[in-house]
């Protein structure tokens, strides 16, 4: 068991590349997960090397079948074979041959071939997972950033609309002569400051959004699950 207990606890930090890009058979998961299945899917980066794997196994098949170079057949027509006359000299000309041609180099050649092919094989598969672990750090890190600025665009929200009440309520204090126009100038200075600066969170949000939207392919709208999301977002916002 001592000597069983490295190996057991090395399979266990064995990366499952099904788990870092869930099958498209497992439908029944999270906002998150969805995204990266989507984004596998549909970026033709992807495709790239998939195809490299599918182009790698073909390279494979023909370097183990590449001995069968040294097997040929001859076939022989003229008028003694196509007429079978010609009595004795007939027996010169066959109508086929059968042959096979040695090469000590094909001892070498060929095992080592067939290495470099598998090889190939292995190196394009490992591309094929390499792409699958930064693809997921890509878009759950971009899903964060799109995280961020939407709960940091609904507090701006908030806060222009909470310095617009304070401003109404300046414009009818003033009008009532209840405060002086420095205050109510210094309440509209306030309030457009807040709305500059909701102007700037806003274009970061529609900035995320759409590098977001580049990774996976899709208006997020159109990925089932995404108002739920928000709403899970605006919740996480007032707590």
């Amino acid at each position: 068991m001592i000597l069983f207990l490295p190996m057991s606890v090395l399979y266990a930090q064995t990366v499952d590349y099904n788990r870092i890009i869930l099958p498209e058979r497992i439908t029944s998961t999270t906002f998150e997960e969805r995204l990266v299945q989507i984004a596998w899917r549909n970026h033709p980066s992807n495709r790239v090397v998939e195809e490299n794997v599918r182009i790698a196994q073909k390279e494979k098949a023909i370097a183990s079948w590449s001995w069968l170079d040294n097997i040929f057949a001859v076939g022989n027509l003229n008028e003694f074979t196509l007429t079978g006359s010609g009595g004795e000299r007939a027996d010169f000309y066959p109508k086929y041959n059968f042959g096979a041609r040695i090469s000590l180099g094909t001892f070498v050649r060929t095992p080592l071939e067939s290495r470099l092919a598998d090889s190939r094989l292995v190196s394009a598969e490992f591309l094929v997972n390499a792409k699958k672990i930064d693809l997921r750090s890509e878009v759950l890190i971009q899903l964060e950033h799109f995280k961020e600025s939407f709960q940091i665009l609904n507090l701006r929200k908030e806060l222009r609309e909470e310095y617009y009440q304070m401003y109404k309520i300046m414009e009818n204090k003033f009008q009532l002569n209840e405060t002086t126009l420095d205050k109510l100038q210094g309440a509209q200075e306030s309030y457009l400051i807040q709305a500059q600066n909701m102007i700037t969170v806003q274009s970061k949000f529609n900035q995320e959004k759409i590098a977001l939207e580049a990774q996976v392919g899709l208006k997020l709208e159109d990925i089932e699950g995404y108002q739920e999301f928000l709403v899970q977002l605006e919740k996480e916002v007032r707590r």
